[in-house]
Parts: C-alpha cells; sequence; structure tokens
C-alpha cells in the first residue's frame, strides 16, 4: 500500500473510534444533552371558570433520540386533554422564529394525552428529534400547552412561555 493510502486509512479509523466513544459518552453521560429536564411537571387549574395551565412550567430538554416526558396533574373540576405543539425557535428577546415543521424538534408532534382525570396523575411521552451540533450554546424552542375538555386541544393555550433545549 501507498504511504498515503496508509495514512489515510489510519485517520478514518481514528475518526470512527472519536466519534463512537463521544455519541457513546453523550449518551451514557448526558454530555451535550441540552438544558432543561427529561421530565417536567405541568399543573391544571382552575382558573376562573376554565381549566388552565399554571406556570410556569420548567425547560424541557434532552439529547437527540431521548425520551422526554411531561407529567401532567389535573385539579379542576372535569376530565382534560393536553396538546404539546407549535415549537418556534427563541431567538431571545422575544424574538421567535416560525412553527417547526411537525416532529422536527419532539416527536409526536402534537404530543397529546390521555383523558388526565382530577387527581389521577398521566404522562405524555416523547422523544427529541432534533439534532443539534453545536458547543457554542443551545437552541431553545418555545411551545404551546394547550388545555381542553376535548382530544387534541388547540384552544386554551399557555403560549409560549415554556421551552425545550434539544441537544446532541
Amino acid at each position: 500500500m501507498k504511504r498515503s493510502a496508509v495514512i489515510l486509512v489510519t485517520v478514518g479509523a481514528v475518526v470512527v473510534v472519536v466519534v463512537g466513544g463521544f455519541v457513546t459518552l453523550r449518551r451514557t453521560l448526558g454530555i451535550f444533552g441540552g438544558g432543561g429536564k427529561d421530565q417536567v411537571s405541568v399543573q391544571l387549574t382552575m382558573q376562573g371558570d376554565v381549566c388552565s395551565v399554571r406556570g410556569p412550567v420548567d425547560d424541557l430538554g434532552g439529547a437527540w433520540k431521548n425520551k422526554v416526558q411531561w407529567n401532567i396533574d389535573n385539579t379542576c373540576d372535569a376530565p382534560q386533554y393536553v396538546s404539546f405543539l407549535e415549537y418556534r425557535e427563541d431567538f431571545g428577546g422575544g424574538n421567535y422564529g416560525s412553527i417547526e415543521p411537525r416532529g422536527s424538534v419532539v416527536d409526536p408532534d402534537p404530543a397529546n394525552s390521555p383523558q388526565v382525570l382530577r387527581g389521577i396523575p398521566a404522562s405524555v411521552v416523547g422523544k427529541i428529534a432534533k439534532l443539534h451540533l453545536s458547543h457554542f450554546g443551545d437552541r431553545r424552542f418555545k411551545y404551546k400547552i394547550c388545555v381542553g375538555p376535548n382530544q387534541n386541544p388547540a384552544t386554551n393555550c399557555l403560549d409560549p412561555d415554556v421551552d425545550v433545549w434539544p441537544g446532541f
């Protein structure tokens, strides 16, 4: 073999080992996992005559393809459904990007709860779908949390006061 071929093969092997080790460490130790928590609590409370999300809700985040979970506690008078939808990048200072394509930040999108009965907690599970390859800071996305007595609510929303931070 020519010397240049040996060097090329050696460099390629080193790159594979370094990238593989980095990905393994990231998954096992949460390196570059994005800001936020992989589980957040969402409390539904009566606000006047309407059941609404009680804010603020902790930031949600995690590494690419890792599980995230919303834990919902309903203290309202009637059973409710909750939807998590319309992710927009937060540029700071109240400036937001356009709504990201469905499923590109968190999958599923929208993430819909089963019926949440009063006093019986329920969970909604998703995965971080956005791959973020930067050590210069996390990308933040705001999203809506909508509540209603019918499945897949899209009105009566806490918007956009909650974040999701995808990581590598």
